[in-house]
């Protein structure tokens, strides 16, 4: 039995990157590099619905603190892209089965494109690198009490936003074994 895979090309300075699922691993190969995701080791499997009945789906898979994200389109030119969704579906269905067993404590679900969750994780970001530099500011001569004042502010609002993090929705469940017939075509 061949194992099954899905390949594109993400970006136009890259090689076509192929995610072969091999036994209970995924296995990610970019020109000569390789990574395994072991499955059992799966913590969250988010599937991005495309917006406004777009073709383009993203996976991301996330094992820890390694991070690996499937697309269903490949780069063929500036503005131009080849749709793959027949192998990538396949692909998906596939891993989601191998992980619903290995790894019953992972999280699936659906996102969207940018879920506000990450998009309020890079703006807290921002702001703490922000306050940081106010904060490296207040050393020059001069600007000691308008730099503190100003990194005090930015400081509670970082942890105003902080607060809100928690009540964000992680994105809508999704059941592995049934997937959504309308995003991932069977056939």
């Amino acid at each position: 039995m061949s194992p099954l895979s899905h390949s594109v090309r993400l970006a136009p300075f890259q090689p076509e990157t192929v995610w072969t699922l091999e036994g209970a691993e995924l296995v990610e190969r970019r020109g000569p590099r390789e990574q395994r995701f072991p499955l059992s080791t799966l913590t969250i499997f988010r599937l991005a619905r495309p917006r406004e009945g777009g073709r383009r789906r993203v996976l991301t898979l996330v094992f820890g603190r390694r991070k690996t994200v499937l697309a269903a389109h490949s780069y063929v030119g500036p503005g131009r892209f080849e749709d793959r969704l027949a192998s990538f579906a396949l692909l998906v269905r596939a891993v989601a089965g191998v992980a619903t067993d290995l790894a019953p404590r992972a999280r699936f679900e659906m996102a969207s494109v940018l879920a506000p969750r990450e998009g309020l994780t890079w703006v807290m970001g921002l702001l703490a690198v922000g306050t940081v530099a106010m904060l490296l500011m207040a050393f020059s001569p001069g600007m000691t009490g308008l730099a503190l004042e100003i990194a005090a502010r930015m400081a509670f609002v970082l942890i105003l936003l902080a607060a809100a993090l928690p009540w964000l929705g992680r994105g809508e469940g999704l059941d592995p074994q049934a997937l959504p017939e309308d995003l991932l075509p069977s056939a």
